[in-house]
């Protein structure tokens, strides 16, 4: 696999390393397939998509096997082929080529992700199992490396995951351990002193192949396009499955981080970047935090297992649990407004402490049975998760920064830790499913029971919150598949996201709703290795909260907010040389009602337009073993405030690449932002993201 996001461990002598793997080496020349670098087979589910651009699964969009011809509803994947050769250093760079998802609002800054997906803001899921959206700080991070892949399941999905936004769902998938041995070492330089590494380890442990195993691991650190900033982290993910027979299967996945810098605060004011500024222009590489005062560390780690027994034909019983636990530390001074009358920011301080732990378990009973002509994959599940966050912050206040001359000598002192919160959440659901089939036609049903528990503690003031929220949601979809490979769909699906907070009478806030209608087509040529996908949907949230007209500083759930659009998607091998993927998204959204004065206006940081193209090519003959190819990123104008009187210009990136494959070796290169375009990714009212300035790399890796 070429090295995209990757760092190698830590401090493990290169020698002992390089002595260990070679003692499990099998003497193996791999090909490298014509389009792509040669990637790992992960599992017997993504097998067939292992070394490709063109998925053919996801198990995120039914939790079952369903190929994606076959499934009612706009799914996106994106192969650990993909995220290599386009050289994606993290999950929304991984995502940035897709239709109808804005990936990088934090621009240059990718210490978190948020991932918006027609509109509205996604969840996160690893393996299926949710990560946690009510911590800020302490979220956990995953290295692109460590995943086999990314599927981006669009539209409501509570029936199967519960509370989930509107949007949509992202399941990052794991690597896991595969029978055929694999073993990859790579090592990464470039600009702003990049330095990556990396090992991916595989195979089976005995003779039978009842015990496999899979050890990934990387190291990176590079200093950033801001000044005074850095990244470095350490990651390493060992994963072992236990296979007795063909029946059963048992495998345990973890993954320890530790992110000793994690980059920096990327939001600058309005004025200066997006606004003319007469007193001066604040460049992308400006700094407005404090050298010897900033630092952001954060440890996690995660330890599961995924398990399935087939009782027979007919029955079959799965099961995931994991236990993630994240601690991290952030001091920060950051700008926050320009001060009017010289070239400077107004800063503040902050230290926020968090402490999250995490339980997450969903057991799922699935049956495959016809009843006369027709096939049903029929599943009953249960879940429950279960978030207890601890938090300790202080706030305080700097001296202003002159930012076309900054001038870091005046101290800062380090805020009072004067809040102290805890907060509990847990939520059970049961939900059933049925995959039917019936000659070419295919009729999805779900549905599900919800109970979420959600209770926050102020420790200082000893005041205690509970909320208690149930929901029903469903999903129903149908499709036909004609035998030249279209396959048409309408669907409808319904979702819900509980909510903190009490209006004036002191009523607990019901969770939103979510609800959408989706029509499309999906196109899998016969004899040619693609899939085309069109969609059009209509989506809405309603309980948003709004201004109370009679209480002001309350809120009440008269709100919502509706997005329609359009969405094309298409991935193919037109040749065994030539590979093209694209994308268009046209995303409509709008505040529908609210009491906030922006009633018809769209919501900040919602292009409507975007576009991509990516395309790579094969070389023969004396330069066999050499391709290259690159894209172009397009992302329309967006609203820079709710009041929509300003908005972001729209920007068109390039990107490039190139490689070269000798026998086991392979030398990649991988240009981000190839003209070095400055340019704003995201706006809101109080500030502005720049995006991601030309990034370029070399990997070298080393594959038996």
């Amino acid at each position: 696999m070429q090295g995209k996001h990757r760092f190698t461990l830590k401090p493990v002598s290169a020698a002992l390393m390089m002595c260990w793997m070679a003692g499990q080496a099998h003497a193996a020349d791999k090909t490298a397939t014509a389009v792509l670098p040669t990637v790992t087979v992960t599992s017997d589910a993504a097998q067939d998509d292992a070394d490709t651009f063109v998925a053919k699964k996801a198990s995120g969009a039914t939790k079952s096997d369903r190929p994606l011809i076959e499934t009612s509803q706009s799914v996106s994947v994106i192969t650990q082929a993909q995220i290599a050769s386009q050289g994606a250093k993290n999950v929304p760079q991984a995502l940035r080529y897709l239709g109808g998802v804005q990936s990088e609002a934090g621009g240059a800054d990718y210490r978190f992700d948020t991932i918006v997906i027609r509109g509205f803001n996604a969840d996160e899921y690893l393996d299926g199992l949710r990560l946690p959206t009510v911590t800020y700080w302490s979220r956990p991070n995953y290295d692109a490396y460590l995943l086999d892949r990314i599927e981006v399941v669009k539209g409501p999905n509570s029936v199967l995951y519960g509370q989930t936004s509107p949007g949509g769902v992202v399941n990052l998938v794991s690597k896991r351990p595969t029978a055929d041995p694999y073993h990859e070492v790579y090592i990464t330089a470039g600009n702003h002193n990049l330095m990556e590494g990396g090992l991916d380890l595989s195979g089976a442990l005995d003779d039978d192949q009842h015990w496999l195993g899979r050890l990934t691991g990387t190291m990176s650190k590079s200093d950033t396009q801001v000044d005074d900033t850095k990244y470095k982290h350490y990651d390493i993910a060992p994963a072992l499955t236990w296979q007795p027979d063909s029946n059963t299967s048992l495998t345990f996945l973890s993954q320890f981080r530790k992110d000793p810098d994690t980059g920096f605060y990327n939001q600058l004011p309005v004025e200066g970047t997006l606004v003319n500024n007469p007193n001066g222009h604040i460049s992308s590489s400006f700094y407005g935090g404090q050298p010897g005062f900033d630092k952001y560390s954060r440890q996690q780690a995660s330890v599961g297992y995924e398990f399935m027994h087939h009782f027979d034909d007919v029955w079959t019983v799965h099961q995931n649990l994991r236990y993630l636990q994240t601690k991290s530390d952030y001091k920060m001074v950051y700008p926050f407004g320009v001060v009017a009358s010289a070239p400077e920011v107004n800063r503040y301080s902050m230290h926020i402490m968090e402490e999250f732990k995490a339980f997450d378990v969903d057991t799922r009973l699935q049956a495959k049975f016809d009843t006369g002509p027709v096939n049903h994959d029929l599943m009953f599940g249960v879940d429950y998760v279960h978030d207890d966050l601890r938090q300790n912050a202080g706030y305080g206040s700097a001296s202003p920064l002159n930012y076309l001359d900054p001038d870091y000598s005046t101290p800062v002192a380090d805020p009072a830790i004067t809040s102290h919160n805890r907060l509990f959440m847990t939520q059970t659901g049961f939900y059933a499913q049925d995959q039917m089939k019936w000659q070419n036609w295919l009729l999805n049903l779900g549905g599900r029971y919800d109970e979420a528990q959600t209770r926050s503690t102020d420790l200082v003031a000893e005041d205690r919150t509970e909320l208690n929220d149930y929901a029903t949601t469903g999903r129903a979809g149908l499709m036909y598949l004609f035998d030249n490979g279209i396959s048409p769909y309408v669907s409808y699906a319904t979702s819900f996201q509980p909510q903190t907070g009490t209006s004036y009478t002191g009523t607990a806030f019901t969770p939103t709703k979510g609800k959408q209608s989706e029509a499309g087509v999906k196109y899998q040529p016969k004899g040619l290795d693609a899939l085309f996908t069109a969609a059009v949907y209509d989506l809405k949230q309603q309980n948003v909260l709004t201004a109370d007209p009679d209480h002001p500083n309350y809120s009440v759930q008269t709100g919502e907010i509706r997005s329609r659009g359009i969405e094309l998607e298409a991935k193919a091998n037109i040749t065994p040389d030539w590979l093209v993927s694209t994308s268009y998204a046209y995303t409509d959204p709008e505040v529908t009602s609210s009491n906030d004065g922006n009633q018809g206006n769209s919501p900040v940081g919602i292009a409507r337009h975007t576009a991509a193209l990516w395309s790579e090519y094969a070389l023969r003959g004396v330069l066999d073993g050499l391709s290259v190819g690159g894209g172009a990123r397009y992302v329309g104008t967006s609203y820079a405030n709710n009041a929509n009187s300003l908005k972001v210009p729209a920007v068109t990136v390039f990107d490039a690449m190139a490689r070269y494959r000798w026998q086991q070796w392979q030398l990649a290169m991988n240009v981000q932002n190839l003209t070095d375009k400055e340019y704003l990714n995201y706006c809101q009212d109080n500030g502005c993201h720049y995006g991601l300035r030309r990034q370029y790399m070399a990997t070298l890796s080393y594959q038996w």
